[in-house]
């Protein structure tokens, strides 16, 4: 499909590829990243500071995306994306060979080989997914931009939700190594799954004549770009105050008592409040802007965080309450994430879209560092406690507290990211709760008529 152009046929094949291609990734990164590699070295002994490095490794090699940057120019995008994600399923082979390994060598050696294996899988697709937005914007019309993306991520974390209950269900039945095999090769079949529809996905043609562009230049344009700055320092606090205890929930449910399926089951919570969600948001999106998402998500993550300070040991009410917590994080986050990807897609010049790029970069780099800092301090003040009223503080509470917090900067920052076409959010909130009112109105009319009679 080189040279072939973008028509409303091949644009329509193209986002079903993309979507197809998207759900296949999230299958691979559900069953092997995130809480699968998390409990698995908790039970290799793994502590907080591991959990914080690993996390840190696992994200860092990301920052070679700025190497590709000239490849999607000369190249294409779809061709570099094929070369580096086959790559990326190679470098996974030796995960699975962690379960083997764990009953023959040391908890250091396992742990080394866990974190290596992965940081050169995500270095492989971090050079590969350089191209990953760029072709979406390609190929996605900005008129449907909110809908497209609602629909893909609730295609695809319907896919993860799917494979998370499986894992759960699997690590429930064979509690030994024997389950991580098994969902082990479940991520490696995702993995190479990934890759087969990106032939169908059809592309704007590489530059006839790309001019030598070095990183730093690159960089130097967009620091230069003010709304590209203030965008940037928007995501750093969000993604800060969104991510840095993400790795920890699992080990504080771990501390707590919580089984493996029952963990994983409980953050299967997080694909469904995506699904639940996306629709919406998506809708919200294209009708009324950006604006009205960010103010409403902004303090539904406040709240969803801060309650984390309230989980309590295994209990059903505690597993129901994690679940709740999962539910409503996942929802307010989805709106967040998608109003963030609708307004990027849309300020971000198709001349220019290796900003996409740096970005996403930004993205995951604050996204690496969060989860360390906070396993640092985690490490470091194990012992620290503090009563507020009657109610005693840990240091996991204390942190839950302090990203609380922080999400204030975010949502203060939040107005200088909406566009002229956006809607106020009281006026938004109207109109969606409209319908309900008038819902209740229907309601009462026959009960006032029964009074009145």
């Amino acid at each position: 499909m080189n040279g072939l152009t973008i028509n409303r046929k091949t644009r329509r094949l193209s986002m079903k590829a993309a979507i197809i291609s998207s759900v296949a990734s999230l299958v691979a990164v559900t069953c092997g990243a995130g809480n699968i590699f998390s409990l698995a070295a908790i039970k290799l002994g793994a502590g907080e500071l591991f959990l914080g490095f690993f996390n840190f490794i696992s994200i860092a090699p990301f920052l070679l995306s700025l190497c590709t940057m000239s490849a999607i120019e000369i190249y294409g995008k779809r061709k570099v994306i094929s070369k580096w994600y086959w790559l990326s399923a190679v470098f996974f082979v030796p995960i699975l060979l962690l379960p083997l390994a764990a009953n023959y060598w040391p908890a250091w050696a396992c742990l080394t080989m866990l974190a290596a294996a992965n940081a050169s899988r995500n270095a492989a697709i971090a050079l590969g997914f350089t191209g990953w937005f760029p072709i979406l914007q390609d190929i996605v019309p900005r008129r449907l931009t909110g809908r497209f993306f609602a629909r893909l991520r609730t295609t695809w974390q319907s896919a993860s939700t799917l494979s998370l209950l499986a894992a759960a269900f699997v690590l429930w039945k064979f509690p030994s190594w024997l389950g991580f095999e098994i969902v082990f090769l479940i991520a490696f079949a995702g993995e190479i799954a990934r890759n087969l529809p990106l032939p169908w996905m059809a592309e704007n043609p590489p530059l006839q004549n790309p001019v030598c562009v070095t990183i730093w230049q690159r960089i130097r344009e967009f620091a230069a770009d003010s709304t590209m700055r203030h965008y940037s320092i928007y995501l750093t606090f969000y993604f800060l105050a969104s991510m840095a205890m993400e790795p920890f929930k699992i080990k504080l449910l771990s501390d707590l008592g919580y089984s493996s399926g029952v963990i994983l089951a409980s953050t299967a919570m997080v694909g469904i409040g995506a699904i639940l969600s996306l629709s919406l948001w998506g809708k919200i999106a294209d009708k009324f802007g950006n604006r009205a998402i960010f103010s409403i998500t902004h303090i539904g993550m406040i709240v969803s965080t801060a309650a984390w300070v309230f989980v309590w040991p295994t209990s059903i009410c505690a597993i129901i309450y994690v679940c709740a917590l999962y539910l409503f994080w996942s929802a307010f986050n989805s709106g967040v994430n998608l109003a963030m990807t609708n307004y990027m897609l849309r300020v971000v010049p198709r001349e220019k879209q290796n900003f996409l790029t740096l970005i996403l970069l930004i993205q995951r780099m604050v996204t690496a560092i969060a989860p360390l800092l906070a396993g640092l301090i985690l490490e470091f003040t194990p012992a620290l406690n503090f009563r507020l009223a009657s109610i005693p503080l840990s240091a996991y509470d204390l942190l839950f507290i302090a990203c609380a917090a922080l999400f204030l900067v975010p949502h203060f920052m939040r107005k200088k990211l909406k566009a002229p076409t956006d809607t106020p959010t009281a006026e938004v909130i109207n109109h969606l709760a409209r319908p309900m009112v008038e819902g209740f109105a229907n309601l009462a009319k026959p009960i006032k008529s029964h009074i009145s009679q």
